[in-house]
């Protein structure tokens, strides 16, 4: 469609009433706003930690790798008194620490026990012992990984 002169004229009038809009300089960061860091701040920490973490993964892997039994006997150690302190106060089958190895040791191997986690924390490390023990189970008896 093709504007008549006059009504070229008419227009250019009307939009000179018109305030012209002011130019946006820089959209807002929402999350510069509320957490004082850009997203592109926080994209470069989050992969600085994930970095971190899988450092953190490989010299456990190493660890378990040049010292099998070390590993598995400590990790049993560290769950059984995570699991002690918390069912020491809550479950009656749990009054000492050997008790609390002592379901930790089957949750890592068999299963078999007569005790039960009864909190959400104890039941959370059984859990997490249940899957890893296995493995460091059976690693424990293999030779240290030679050649470092």
């Amino acid at each position: 469609m093709t504007l008549t002169l006059e009504q070229q004229r008419a227009l250019d009038q009307l939009l000179a009433y018109v305030p012209a809009a002011p130019r946006p300089t820089e959209v807002p960061d929402f999350f510069r706003t509320w957490l004082g860091l850009s997203s592109g701040e926080i994209k470069t920490k989050l992969l600085r930690l994930l970095d971190r973490k899988r450092n953190v993964e490989q010299q456990l892997r190493d660890i378990a790798e040049n010292n099998p039994l070390d590993s598995a006997l400590g990790f049993l150690t560290a769950a059984s008194l995570a699991f002690y302190a918390a069912e020491k106060d809550v479950n009656p089958k749990v009054k000492t620490y050997v008790d609390a190895f002592y379901y930790i040791s089957t949750c890592a191997s068999v299963g078999y026990a007569d005790i039960f986690a009864m909190t959400q924390p104890g039941r959370a490390i059984a859990a997490f012992v249940m899957i890893v023990g296995p493995a460091l189970a059976d690693r424990s008896l293999n030779r240290p990984r030679s050649g470092q």
